[in-house]
């Protein structure tokens, strides 16, 4: 579950930092609600074992944390018309932090973080996009710099990254929400007062996967009780616009969020070399179909789904390994390629069950397995020309050579790739492809202009910018720091 949700900060009438001496427990945040009279309250900094503040702290101009230090933190005045990143401590009433992972809209490269606040948990977050009050709450377990980047891909110009694991936990007045440790008592929580005029936030995410395997009814509006409009097929992937109690706008009508689960960006943000970004769509820790384990990477096995059916693109096979059908199956491969998308389930470095090979076979467990559709409707010929810019890509970052990438045939002897291996030359053309032909041309010019932009500090990721990989706001960002430069 997740909650994320931006405000223009003319709705915003307070960003309260509420000192839980009463000690109320996670599931008591209607309690807070009721006594603040808030309209939502999530979890705050990270603190010490005796609930006392260690990042810098300051609500209401009284100072909780002072550690000897200075840190991009968030910071704003009684009514939060001025909240924005600032260098911590500082003169305002109130300001917060524990891990800057986005400064004037740069994702920064290694965020500092104590060894205990990293691996993958629950994680929350704090900042601004386009000058808007931003938060994200989500059960999603990320790695500090995972968060980073899914932030960043949303077009944040700053953030910072809260407590997480069991601290992290979210509840509205209308009931919505949900805690990761039921008797976990937190000393600080954020609570935000709205406007009474604002009914519906928002959201940043935007792309979700539908999870529901008969497919997901839009509606007039936000309940059951509107008309039908009109279906989203199981695995499609929705464009969620607005949240309300529970229910997403999109572009078609209101869909329950229950039967919603939301995909993030890659991590790093990556791109191939033709310019298509990879939707990174992990399978959830503990999860019968991840085995985990180390993977060396030293192969990439290249599969078909062998799924004809029309619709069986990478997205419905990412929502088919995220179901209880997928992990009973016990099988899983790290990514899904089709003619528009790439999808990744699992870290490269992790173990899968694709080669059909055993748990500690040489498939499962030194290579990276690739999938691409074969579904009807969808076209090939491109799905195997995005697999090859997908292997381009895997091939450079871990260092694999051409003869590296394998059919899944060599570890078990299936027919499979099945149509690659029933034409004459396919196999060849396509090792071709990996080995280089159809990559993008150099851009000299374009090339030129990056280092110019970079030797005069105007942008700070140059690799981002010549792999065509940003935002809108990215460029918004980018005007304003030229503006600057010409002007001065």
């Amino acid at each position: 579950m997740q909650f994320a949700a931006t405000y223009p900060l003319a709705q915003i009438r307070r960003v309260q930092i509420y000192n839980n001496i009463k000690r109320y427990r996670e599931t008591e945040l209607d309690k807070i609600l009721q006594e603040t009279g808030g309209s939502f309250v999530f979890g705050g900094p990270i603190f010490l074992r005796d609930l006392s503040a260690c990042c810098h702290l300051r609500g209401d101009g009284v100072v909780y944390g002072a550690p000897d230090y200075h840190v991009w933190g968030m910071a704003w005045g009684t009514d939060a018309q001025d909240y924005a990143m600032e260098r911590l401590p500082c003169e305002a009433d109130n300001y917060v932090e524990c891990v800057a992972l986005v400064v004037e809209g740069e994702p920064l490269a290694a965020p500092h973080y104590q060894p205990d606040m990293g691996g993958r948990r629950p994680r929350q977050a704090i900042g601004t996009k386009e000058g808007r009050f931003a938060y994200l709450v989500t059960q999603t377990p990320y790695t500090p710099e995972e968060l980073r980047d899914v932030l960043a891909a949303a077009g944040w110009d700053s953030a910072v990254m809260l407590d997480g694991g069991g601290s992290v936990c979210y509840r509205d007045r209308a009931g919505n929400g949900f805690v990761c440790d039921a008797d976990r008592v937190i000393p600080y929580y954020l609570v935000v007062h709205l406007a009474d005029d604002v009914s519906e936030s928002d959201t940043t995410g935007g792309q979700y996967v539908v999870t529901a395997q008969s497919g997901l009814n839009i509606r007039k509006g936000p309940g059951t009780s509107f008309d039908k409009l009109g279906g989203y097929s199981y695995g499609a992937v929705v464009a969620v616009q607005s949240v309300r109690d529970g229910w997403g706008q999109t572009d078609r009508g209101w869909v329950s969020m229950d039967h919603l689960r939301p995909v993030e960006a890659a991590e790093g943000g990556l791109v191939t070399d033709t310019g298509l970004r990879i939707i990174q769509d992990f399978l959830p820790s503990g999860a019968d179909n991840r085995p985990g384990g180390s993977n060396p990477d030293t192969y990439i096995t290249i599969h078909e789904t062998g799924n004809f059916a029309k619709g069986a693109d990478a997205a419905a096979h990412a929502a088919y390994l995220n179901s209880d059908a997928g992990e009973r199956a016990m099988v899983s491969w790290h990514y899904t390629v089709d003619d528009h998308s790439i999808y990744q389930h699992l870290p490269d470095n992790e173990r899968a069950y694709h080669a059909g090979d055993g748990g500690s076979g040489p498939g499962n467990a030194t290579s990276i397995g690739v999938e691409i559709c074969v579904d009807a409707g969808g076209d090939f010929e491109q799905a195997r020309v995005n697999a090859a810019a997908l292997v381009r890509l895997l091939m450079e970052r871990h260092d694999i050579p051409l003869d590296g990438v394998v059919q899944h045939n060599r570890w078990n002897g299936k027919d499979c790739p099945k149509t690659i291996r029933a034409t004459a030359g396919a196999w060849e053309a396509f090792l071709a492809l990996c080995g280089g032909q159809g990559s993008q041309d150099t851009d000299p010019e374009l090339e030129a202009a990056v280092d110019a932009l970079a030797a005069a500090g105007i942008i700070d990721s140059p690799e981002r910018w010549m792999a065509l990989d940003f935002t809108a706001n990215s460029v918004r960002l980018l005007l304003i720091k030229m503006g600057r430069y010409v002007t001065h």
